[in-house]
């Protein structure tokens, strides 16, 4: 009898130990391009893995997919977009939008040049609640040198042409790709 006690507690203390895994692919398609598996990380309570095309490094990309897995306990899309405009607004970010639309999360975000980024870059997302898993978002990252037809336009109007011609576009593939993200148990 103790015997049978000893391995039922120890099966679940490792079924609590364990956490969900997400079930991340080593090459991703997004538009008409591959992007391949570079840095995979796990933080405990966030997954993080970034895919970069082959010819790109961790240091130097122009385009890139993010997944993420985030293993927090429940956060509703209300308190999501909150914690996220808070963030935005202390780091001085300008252009951004979040939203829920059909169970899922919506975001964009265009970053102006920095002393530490020269280019512009823009990150759309999408993120869903997804069941013994968490929180998974796909991201795709651009970054956009600042050409001469932009050299002839202010930060506003810079960011409203990349909201027509990246962000719509790219919201709009987001919407009707297909979701095959989930986890499985490490």
């Amino acid at each position: 009898m103790k015997k049978i006690v000893v391995i039922l507690t120890a099966l679940l203390l490792s079924a609590c130990a364990s956490h969900s895994q997400l079930s991340a692919p080593k090459m991703i398609n997004h538009g008409n391009k591959s992007f391949y598996l570079a840095l995979q990380q796990d933080l405990g309570k966030v997954g993080h893995y970034m895919y970069l095309k082959k010819e790109d490094t961790l240091e130097n990309w122009q385009s890139a997919v993010e997944l993420l897995l985030d293993r927090s306990p429940k956060r509703d899309f209300k308190e999501r977009i909150a914690l996220r405009k808070n963030v935005y607004k202390k780091t001085g970010v300008e252009y951004f939008k979040l939203y829920e639309k059909n169970h899922t999360l919506y975001s964009y975000v265009i970053y102006a040049p920095s002393a530490r980024n020269k280019n512009w870059q823009v990150d759309v997302a999408k993120g869903k609640n997804i069941p013994q898993c968490g929180f998974v978002q796909y991201q795709y990252s651009l970054k956009v040198a600042k050409n001469k037809k932009l050299m002839n336009m202010n930060n506003v109007k810079i960011a409203n042409y990349l909201k027509r011609y990246v962000v719509d576009k790219e919201l709009k593939n987001l919407m009707k790709a297909n979701w095959n993200w989930g986890c499985g148990n490490e």
